[in-house]
């Protein structure tokens, strides 16, 4: 018999306690990474370590490749999902693309910005390299190519922030959120990203 068990952990962020429930290792990035067979793909891990916010509506934009495991609907607050993308079989490229997400606000009971997070997985590592990206976008920006080559090619990195994939964390602060992520070199990438609340919100702050 299969007994499927949920793992919780403490951990401490900015002086509080933080409780999450962890996704157990039969559905964990590396344990999905394990079973394809695709040689180029993005495994993205969402872990949600908000008490206020909902990730809901979930949307792709695909430059290059294909869905493999399409994302979780909605990522609730203290839940880690996983999705993820692949190259188009029998052709040689890679996996490029964005996702977004609407962040719903329960308290508003109404979403009140986009987060978005873009990968590129190439099929020719001796031209390209893995790149990502994440970021805060307003309320009802388009998950589209445009929204994809902006945080992709755009130099003046302007609501988002993006790296070369060495496996060295990258974060984003908005207004309302901190989002830190980091991501694998590898063929079979892993993207591994944390929401988090603000310690204060702009109102909140000293002047």
């Amino acid at each position: 018999t299969l007994e499927l068990r949920e793992h919780s952990e403490r951990i401490f962020y900015r002086n509080k306690e933080v409780h999450i429930r962890t996704t157990p290792k039969w559905q964990s990035a590396e344990n999905v990474v394990a079973n394809l067979s695709s040689k180029r793909s993005v495994t993205i891990e969402i872990t949600n370590l908000t008490n206020n916010y909902c990730l809901i509506n979930p949307r792709v934009f695909l430059e290059s490749g294909d869905t493999y495991n399409p994302p979780q609907p909605t990522v609730r607050p203290l839940k880690t999902e996983v999705c993820t993308f692949s190259k188009s079989s029998a052709k040689a490229t890679g996996s490029y693309g964005v996702l977004t997400y609407d962040l719903f606000e329960r308290s508003r009971n109404d979403y009140i910005e986009t987060v978005a997070l873009m990968f590129g997985v190439p099929w020719d590592y001796n031209i390209y390299k893995n790149w990502f990206a994440v970021g805060i976008f307003n309320k009802g920006r388009a998950c589209d190519e445009s929204l994809y080559k902006e945080m992709y090619y755009e130099k003046n990195q302007k609501g988002f922030i993006r790296e070369e994939a060495i496996g060295s964390g990258i974060s984003y602060e908005g207004n309302y959120l901190d989002i830190k992520a980091t991501m694998s070199p590898m063929g079979r990438a892993i993207m591994k990203v944390e929401v988090w609340d603000k310690l204060f919100t702009p109102n909140q702050q000293a002047h």
